[in-house]
């Protein structure tokens, strides 16, 4: 009982914690990114921007170019012409600095992040129409994200853990019934 407890012991350490190694490292900045939190919006939907820096960055300025009449960079608002420049100037804190855009129209907007002594980076914002029927979607939003292969396996490596002790578990019932 003792061997068995032992190596389902080692094999659980094994498994669950080889998964989980790779997740607990911490990544120092190196290159500045900017993300967005949604880059495939439809027309109205907010989506923030969030840039992360290096250290020694204290302010950073969010840039769109061309977008739709009655847009909207944070608080910022022009509806006066069919176009517009969107521009916002924002604080670092802890590295990072967001903004959040509200495109009013359909079509591909290129937000460009600006800070001195940083070079320039840019995201995508594909902004389209809604799901129609007809096409290949079952027109419900993707939400969630994609499940890591280590936790997929870690997983697996439970269940057939779990399957290996029941099944010790009924054959040791069985000895010592047969025993008796």
């Amino acid at each position: 009982m003792k061997k068995t407890v032992t190596s389902l012991a080692l094999a659980g350490v094994l498994v669950l914690g080889g998964a989980s190694a790779a997740g607990a490292v911490q990544y120092p900045v190196d290159e500045p990114e900017v993300t967005a939190s949604d880059t495939t919006p439809v027309a109205g939907q907010p989506v923030t921007l969030t840039v992360r820096v290096p250290e020694g960055i204290t302010g950073v300025t969010f840039t769109v170019n061309g977008a739709p009449a009655g847009s909207t960079l944070t608080s910022m608002v022009f509806a006066s012409a069919s176009t517009v420049d969107l521009s916002v100037n924002k604080p670092v804190v802890n590295g990072t600095a967001s903004a959040v855009f509200t495109p009013a129209g359909n079509g591909t907007f290129t937000v460009v992040v600006t800070a001195p002594g940083m070079e320039p980076i840019s995201i995508d914002v594909v902004v389209g129409a809604a799901i129609t029927p007809g096409d290949d979607s079952d027109g419900l939003a993707t939400t969630g994200g994609d499940v890591p292969a280590g936790a997929i396996w870690a997983g697996v490596g439970a269940i057939g853990l779990g399957g290996i002790a029941v099944a010790t578990a009924a054959a040791r019932r069985r000895s010592s019934s047969n025993n008796s």
